[in-house]
């Protein structure tokens, strides 16, 4: 048998997209030496992580209080 599959809160989807697209545009800020678009796209990487295990918790303790 195959376990039950979980379906991923929309937060954590738009959490995990600020993460690439941010990661993406630290590293094109790195590459053109241009420090305020690094900086910018750490500000994203940082708020998508937030986001994403914000929800990913969030959802853990709502899917346990559905168990019990």
């Amino acid at each position: 048998m195959s376990k039950p599959k979980i379906q991923m809160p929309g937060a954590a989807r738009v959490g995990v997209a600020l993460l690439v697209v941010g990661g993406l545009i630290v590293g094109l800020g790195t590459y053109y030496d241009k420090g305020g678009v690094s900086l910018y796209g750490l500000g994203m990487v940082v708020g998508g992580f937030v986001l994403y295990m914000g929800a990913s918790i969030r959802a853990k303790k709502r899917a346990n209080r559905k168990v019990r």
